[in-house]
């Protein structure tokens, strides 16, 4: 077969690129080592359009690299051959070695192919982490908020391609940060959880041909996916990168120092770390009994039922009795435990409530007084209802005899318990997006924070979830409670009315809860809007990950309709359906 030499004449040129080179590192937010390539123009390039297709460094192809060209980004990779422009190749250097970058470009007009050369070494820096673990991904983190982190947890989820991983012994994150002309790397403890693999035999196996090529066409591969969590300090404004380690089988498993404990059987368990001590009811899973260390002091409820702390979600709708997830009797539940957080989900109807589902996620972390509760409540079938409440904690008149809030217009406005309205009557309503709560004692030196961080109400069938005026409100009876009210004719003036909750309606709720001591009542406010600031403006994480080898070229297309389908009826250019 004869083919036109002015279409496919292979030409291999080397051109030499000037001297100028960097190596760079994966830090202050950026996601790669990398070296950055100058190249000039030459009489081979001149008054010609190019593509770059591959480049190498070292015989290793890299899929990830960047094209620049008059200070910017060539998103085609297409350069004009008159002006010189430069490459940024992401590649796992190390220092005082030498590097031979290789470059193949394919002229666009004649199909005519170039290969630029250089050699050069990289300097007496500290490179990559450790050439152990042979792969790496980064997490982009950025403090956007103006915010002080401190012990802030990240929780992510990566995916791998499976022969990448071995066993989560291996997982290790890294934080980098400039130190004058080089960096430093320090390990962060990271607790590796949720490990899923996908490996569908038949669609692996099933082959696919590509009709113009006759290229088997790959459009799976074994996958591995983990969750994992560490925690982060951050300055205002600040960005950081944190890099995560893998691929090294003969790593041993990392022994990180930890505050947390978790002891005791099944639900009963008692979560203990420098700033608390807290023990969950043995047959519900909730938090019954809060010991502020520095204190000293002990917080409780049990007054009533099962004398929980924390009651809600919880439903009225008679004739059945009260429900409250505190009432629950052995729910199934899950758990996972590590140096960083301990977590324990359960998921059950209310007691006597079938049709009214809710599931509670409690997390506990190392070196941190936040407690962070969800939950989601759902109702499966139509009911009338007094009552459908959440976030309740309830607490008993030893410790406390004030509380503190700070209205949606940063107004901060302080309850003497003493003066107030009593139960039945609300010592007082607030709006539904009140952004925190505080229940304290001056003499004591003691505070129990409620904030509120994210709150989603919807409904599976449209329509809204069912809503009769909500607010947050704080009662003062033989104790002192606080909670959020979704539909509440029982806390009205009018408390015989019996209102709809619909089916498909769902209440989602995320809570921070901070036990804490503070010496003087003006640092209330600041430790309080410490937390809440913190944890209601989640941080900025983009993961930035390789191009594997194994992945397919350029974009894989996806599969649109079944096989029977061939297309929409009436669709312009569409084909007939058979």
């Amino acid at each position: 077969m004869k083919i036109k030499a002015s279409l496919f004449l292979l030409v291999c040129l080397t051109v030499s690129l000037v001297s100028a080179q960097e190596f760079g590192y994966p830090v202050q937010g950026e996601g790669w080592y990398y070296i950055k390539v100058m190249i000039s123009n030459t009489s081979e390039t001149k008054n010609r359009s190019w593509k770059i297709t591959e480049v190498f460094v070292n015989d290793v192809r890299s899929r990830d690299f960047l094209v620049f060209q008059v200070g910017k980004e060539v998103y085609d990779k297409k350069i004009d051959g008159d002006l010189p422009f430069e490459l940024k190749i992401r590649f796992n250097w190390v220092g005082e070695k030498e590097y031979k970058t290789r470059v193949e470009l394919l002229n666009t007009e004649s199909e005519n192919s170039t290969t630029l050369h250089k050699t050069t070494t990289s300097p007496a820096l500290s490179g990559y982490w450790n050439t152990a673990w042979k792969n790496y991904l980064a997490f982009s983190i950025s403090e956007e908020n103006k915010y002080i982190r401190t012990n802030y947890p990240v929780h992510a989820t990566v995916g791998i391609l499976s022969h990448y991983f071995q066993s989560p012994e291996e997982i290790r994150v890294v934080k980098v940060e400039k130190k004058g002309v080089d960096i430093t790397y320090a390990e962060t403890p990271c607790q590796v959880y949720d490990i899923r693999q996908w490996e569908d035999e038949d669609l692996l196996s099933a082959e696919k041909i590509d009709e113009n090529t006759g290229a088997r066409i790959t459009r799976y591969h074994p996958t591995t996916t983990f969750s994992l969590c560490f925690l982060v300090d951050l300055k205002p404004k600040e960005k950081a990168t944190y890099l995560v380690f893998y691929n090294n089988p003969s790593a041993s498993k990392p022994l990180y120092e930890t505050d947390l404990q978790v002891s005791g059987e099944e639900l009963g368990k008692t979560i203990e770390n420098a700033f608390y001590k807290i023990v969950l009811d043995e047959k519900s899973g909730m938090i019954t009994e809060i010991y502020e260390k520095s204190t000293g002091l002990k917080l409780e409820h049990k007054l009533e039922t099962n004398g929980a702390i924390h009651w809600n979600p919880g439903t009225y709708s008679p004739p059945h009795v009260w429900s409250h997830c505190s009432d629950w009797e052995y729910p199934p539940f899950s758990e996972v435990e590590g140096p960083i957080f301990y977590s324990i989900h359960r998921a059950a109807p209310l007691p006597h409530l079938e049709d009214v589902m809710v599931s509670i996620d409690y997390y506990f972390y190392k070196d941190s007084p936040v407690i962070l509760m969800e939950s989601t409540m759902q109702i499966m079938d139509d009911l009338f209802v007094k009552a459908l409440r959440n976030g309740e904690v309830v607490f008993n008149k030893e410790v406390f005899n004030k509380a503190a809030y700070r209205t949606n217009m940063g107004k901060y406005q302080t309850i003497d318990f003493a003066d107030a309205r009593k139960h039945p009557d609300h010592v007082t309503t607030l709006r539904p997006d009140t952004p925190w709560i505080v229940l304290y004692s001056e003499e004591k030196n003691i505070a129990f924070a409620s904030l509120f961080l994210e709150l989603s109400t919807s409904n599976l069938f449209g329509g809204g979830a069912s809503l009769q005026q909500p607010y947050i409100y704080i009662q003062h009876g033989p104790w002192y409670y606080l909670a959020r009210a979704f539909v509440y004719s029982f806390g009205s003036n009018n408390q015989s009315r019996m209102l709809p909750a619909k089916k498909g309606s769902i209440y989602h709720e995320k809570i921070a809860w901070v036990p804490f001591s503070f010496k003087k009542k003006r640092a209330l406010k600041t430790y309080t809007e410490k937390y809440f600031n913190m944890y209601k403006h989640p941080l900025s994480i983009a993961e930035v990950i390789e191009t594997y080898p194994e992945s397919p070229e350029g974009w894989l297309v996806p599969i649109l309709t079944e096989p029977f389908e061939e297309g929409v009826e009436d669709a312009l250019k569409g084909k007939e359906k058979k």
